[in-house]
């Protein structure tokens, strides 16, 4: 199992929604037509105005689905008009070529619009593959440093997925949470090698300077727009639940979402991960330690989330991401 990343989580919880949004606009258009009376002149006009709106549903599918969504919401219309156009088929062929064209404009804007929005959507991907580069390339550059601080993000990063999405988070967080995992400790770009690479116990000044990175790593992707919402969690993420973290003092809800799953994500993979002062924790020993910080270190909520997912869903992550 692989957590997607950021750029690659799709938004499936309105899908149903737009499906039935379609599915309503079409029927109700199509009731609408068949039931507006055509005697009188303004209400043959109404009569004609309810068919264009037709389009509305086809442009739309376009738009939330592809190319191939709306060719099929054409073809559903088409059904369901061909059977009035059969109903009203008279003598007067310029009323007879007005009803065909009505079907011709609806395949048109079903192919124009989807091919428009398959070419949007595909330059939209690529700029994102670009964003994650950019990301990965400022990881990496940490990484150069701090040696396995790339593939310690990364885990982070997969574990605050998981969380979120055993919280059920929206997509649309949940690619905030997953960049600022992934960012969290890009700070430490600014803290002397001396400090930050010392292998001995580091004195109080040497730590103030460590508690300095938050604030670094918020001032350095600070410039980068498409990392202004994952920058909060950046700032935040060594912020505890009971207020005692840094560098605000931050209590319960005051914490961003995003830092408190991502501090049981960051404890959890530093309990379990094999570091050059101490061994590895086992899963059991990680989970126990995780519960005896319950809302001192962590929110309550977050770490029900952190029990509720198998053992197994944590060790296949950091299996493929190793591998």
């Amino acid at each position: 199992m692989h957590e997607k990343t950021d750029f690659d989580l799709e938004d499936t919880q309105p899908t149903m929604l737009r499906v039935v949004t379609i599915v309503v606009l079409v029927v109700s258009v199509t009731g609408a037509h068949w039931s507006t009376p055509m005697g009188e002149e303004y209400l043959h006009i109404i009569h004609i105005l309810l068919r264009k709106l037709y389009l509305v549903p086809v442009v739309l599918t376009a738009i939330w689905f592809n190319l191939r969504a709306a060719m099929l919401t054409a073809g559903v219309i088409s059904l369901l008009y061909t059977p009035h156009i059969i109903w009203q088929w008279s003598g007067q062929r310029a009323e007879n070529f007005n009803q065909i064209s009505e079907i011709v404009t609806i395949w048109l804007t079903a192919a124009i619009s989807g091919l428009f929005s398959d070419a949007e959507k595909g330059a939209l991907k690529r700029l994102a593959r670009a964003y994650e580069g950019v990301v990965t390339a400022l990881v990496a550059a940490l990484d150069v440093r701090e040696h396995d601080t790339e593939l310690h993000s990364l885990r982070v990063r997969a574990f605050t997925l998981r969380l979120a999405r055993e919280l059920q988070v929206e997509t649309r967080f949940r690619r905030v949470y997953a960049l600022g995992a992934l960012l969290h400790d890009i700070g430490k770009i600014g803290i002397p090698d001396n400090i930050l690479l010392k292998r001995g116990s580091l004195s109080d000044d040497e730590w103030d300077r460590i508690r300095e990175h938050p604030e670094l790593g918020r001032r350095i992707i600070a410039p980068v727009h498409f990392l202004n919402d994952a920058r909060e969690i950046v700032y935040t993420h060594h912020e505890k639940y009971d207020g005692y973290g840094y560098p605000q003092g931050l209590v319960g809800v005051e914490i961003p979402m995003g830092a408190r799953i991502f501090a049981v994500a960051d404890v959890f993979d530093a309990l379990t991960s094999v570091r050059s002062y101490k061994e590895a924790m086992t899963y059991d020993e990680a989970r126990r330690e995780i519960e005896s910080c319950r809302e001192t270190h962590f929110d309550p909520i977050v770490v029900d989330a952190f029990l509720n997912v198998p053992p197994s869903d944590w060790d296949a992550i950091r299996t493929s991401i190793a591998g």
